[in-house]
């Protein structure tokens, strides 16, 4: 699979728009999120379209420039990691994300509201961290024209 730079970039710009709107409500409490459905609905939704983003965006990375998949979206956050897009402190911030995603979406149990806003307040830092370093290095990496990964291994980039 050929990924163009504008691809990942244009998602990210669209992850900038969701986190902007996000930020609007970080002053919320678990309390009022509990009480207000609405509120509820659209923290809940935010999340859900961020992490599609995040989802989106690793797998055009795996898939682009390694030509590597991950069946869950679990196996994307490793994958970023094992890779070097994730860095070693980013990482296990990420993970539990697919779990999260599926329980929004899916709506497997019954939400807790205190989960969603700690979840919530983790991706106002987390998601900020990946759209910073999914846009600083793989631009910078493409441009050059080669792809360093964590086992030293040198990709062309087209």
């Amino acid at each position: 699979m050929i990924l163009k730079r504008d691809s990942i970039e244009s998602r990210l710009k669209e992850l900038d728009r969701i986190l902007q709107e996000l930020r609007k409500y970080a002053d919320i409490t678990p309390e009022t999120l509990r009480a207000d459905l609405s509120q509820q609905w659209i923290i809940e939704r935010g999340l859900i379209a961020a992490a599609t983003i995040v989802f989106d965006v690793g797998d055009h990375i795996l898939a682009g420039y390694f030509g590597d998949y991950g069946p869950t979206y679990e196996d994307v956050l490793w994958g970023l990691y094992d890779h070097g897009v994730a860095s070693a402190a980013l990482y296990p911030r990420l993970q539990g994300l697919g779990g999260l995603q599926n329980i929004l979406v899916h709506r497997y149990l019954d939400i807790n509201s205190t989960e969603v806003w700690q979840h919530y307040q983790k991706g106002l830092e987390v998601f900020p961290s990946l759209r910073a370093r999914s846009s600083r290095g793989w631009t910078t990496r493409q441009r050059s024209g080669v792809i360093q990964t964590k086992a030293n291994d040198r990709l062309p980039v087209t």
